[in-house]
């Protein structure tokens, strides 16, 4: 009876490490697709592979295979530039490896969210996490990535120091530790560097000695782009030192491969067989290959300019079904509308910026500068597209509140005190689109030019009305600029149709302050004073105010003793 346990046991544990290797074999071939760009098939048996782990495989011991599955998805993502795709999936994997004590994986990818923040050109960022990567590696000895957190170290050497020769320090470190334990990828990405910094240096004959080993690996791993880039590279190079006879061979095996490449590559490999055949003196061959540059110039445009519309167009309808969806009332599609009618005139704006620029002789800069501004961008519009959408629903349940009991006799105040409403929004939009952070508020312009604009919306010029404003908080986050503005906009509004109606003069003062406890709200005037305990509009103003205030998780309290006070404490 024992030999039979023993022998069940046995059979077991053999199923479970036969099942263990069959998937790290197939996690390695998933790997395999991914270095030699075959991104499709690699992302689609990696999504079928972390499904099957949420359903079948949920034992802790097959997170290792899960992590290096989401790095590999992130690196996917990146060289695709879908960075918001990627910092999702790599800033998930990088904790819970940590935490995990899966330092290798933890390691390698913040290598790679470093990379991602240095193309973004957010170079604080990309210092923290390449720091974050080499603290781990020392930690934990992992002397393998070393290699790859130099290279890293001297290209943020190269573009944020402009050292170059502290740049070329880290790439012959990096090329050393890569040759020791044979990582492939950084003794490419190391000897492409050391060309560069040579080449900067003028010496054009050590330059290319590093740059053709890099071109074959390139093409064995099916990189045909940058397989043919490192050909025209090296041409070009010996067409500087003056060696033609070389650059007209490199230049040969560029338009060989260029077949397989994009239009922009078959661009930059024409201009340069142009440039080689025109020293030589071969005019023939030259005019040949400035025709083929003009017309792939012209192909490129036409081909760029039809996908920046197509995604244009398609994020517009996108935008515009959605807001259709969230509509509930006439007053909200006609705000959509109007915003709609705002982004096409700004698409046609931009597009005939670019149909103006796209017929410069110096295309070429001009369509790398547009890339490296939608690189700086495209983190930021996600972040800001998400702003606009939560505005928008706060539109929707300010009309919401609104449309049970409008009163259509009095529309053009109701019209005046959503248009402060939507103000108060834009303001604030406006404050984040000249900073480069999307998430803090100044708030003192904020209310200084937001009570200013709803005070001046009454055009009471008869009377002096004038603002006290004190605030000493500094920055605030946008969750509690909005209802705050808010708030403030609706007793702006209130004081200025009812305070003041018996008297020539008055004063309305806001103060924000700050203790241990929190934050504090002030707000006065010197009116005849109201009741905030009663509806001062039909479904408005206290409701609103007490909406927001909830909003704010806070507490009111208030006074109408010569006038009427407000005090909000919140956190």
């Amino acid at each position: 009876m024992l030999y039979k346990h023993l022998f069940f046991f046995f059979m077991l544990s053999h199923f479970a490490m036969a099942q263990d290797v069959a998937l790290d074999k197939e996690v390695q071939r998933i790997e395999h697709l991914a270095e030699y760009n075959h991104y499709d098939k690699a992302e689609k048996k990696a999504d079928s592979l972390l499904l099957l782990f949420g359903k079948q495989y949920k034992d802790t011991k097959y997170l290792e295979y899960k992590l290096r599955l989401w790095l590999l998805k992130g690196r996917m993502y990146d060289i695709k530039e879908e960075n918001n795709k990627a910092l999702e999936v790599l800033l998930k994997a990088v904790d819970e490896a940590e935490s995990n004590k899966f330092y290798k994986i933890a390691c390698h990818t913040n290598i790679i969210l470093a990379l991602i923040y240095e193309k973004a050109e957010t170079p604080k960022l990309a210092k923290q996490y390449l720091d974050a990567a080499d603290r781990i590696r020392k930690e934990h000895n992992i002397e393998e990535l070393y290699s790859t957190i130099l290279v890293r170290r001297s290209l943020y050497q190269r573009w944020y120091t402009k050292n170059i020769d502290s740049a070329m320090y880290y790439t012959q470190k990096a090329l050393r530790y890569a040759k020791k334990y044979n990582n492939e990828y950084d003794i490419i990405e190391a000897s492409v560097m050391i060309g560069i910094y040579e080449y900067k240096r003028k010496n054009y004959l050590e330059s290319v000695k590093h740059l053709p080993t890099a071109a074959h690996y390139y093409l064995k791993t099916n990189n045909y782009n940058d397989g043919a880039l490192m050909y025209n590279n090296i041409s070009e190079v010996y067409t500087t030192a003056d060696y033609l006879k070389e650059a007209l061979l490199y230049s040969d095996s560029a338009y060989a491969i260029s077949p397989k490449t994009s239009l922009l590559y078959q661009q930059m490999i024409v201009k340069q067989r142009h440039k080689v055949y025109e020293a030589l003196n071969n005019i023939d061959s030259a005019y040949i290959y400035l025709k083929k540059d003009y017309h792939l110039r012209e192909k490129l445009t036409k081909e760029e300019e039809a996908a920046t519309l197509k995604k244009i167009t398609e994020q517009y309808s996108n935008d515009k079904k959605e807001a259709t969806i969230e509509s509930k009332n006439q007053q909200m599609i006609f705000i959509v509308s109007l915003l709609g009618i705002i982004a096409i005139a700004s698409v046609l704006l931009f597009l005939q910026n670019r149909k103006i620029n796209s017929r410069n002789r110096i295309i070429n800069k001009q369509l790398a500068e547009l890339s490296k501004t939608l690189e700086q961008k495209q983190m930021l519009l996600s972040e800001l597209q998400h702003r606009v959408k939560n505005n928008l629903q706060h539109v929707i349940s300010i009309l919401e509140i609104q449309k049970e009991s409008v009163d259509f006799n009095n529309i053009d105040e109701l019209i005046r005190g959503n248009q402060n409403r939507i103000h108060s929004m834009a303001l604030i939009h406006k404050k984040l689109n000249v900073s480069d952070n999307v998430n803090d508020v100044d708030l003192k312009r904020y209310i200084t030019e937001l009570s200013e604009l709803v005070k001046e919306s009454y055009d009471n010029h008869k009377k002096k009305i004038s603002l006290n404003i004190k605030c000493d908080v500094d920055t605030i986050s946008i969750e509690k600029a909005l209802p705050l503005g808010l708030i403030i906009t609706e007793l702006v509004s209130n004081s200025m149709k009812h305070a003041f109606k018996k008297q020539g003069t008055g004063i309305i003062t806001i103060e924000i302050t700050q203790n241990e406890a929190g934050t504090i709200l002030y707000y006065a005037d010197n009116g005849i004073g109201f009741d905030f305990n009663k509806v001062i509009e039909k479904g408005l103003g206290q409701e609103i105010i007490k909406g927001l205030i909830d909003q704010l998780s806070g507490n009111v309290a208030t006074k109408i003793e010569n006038g009427f006070e407000l005090t909000v404490y919140f956190k």
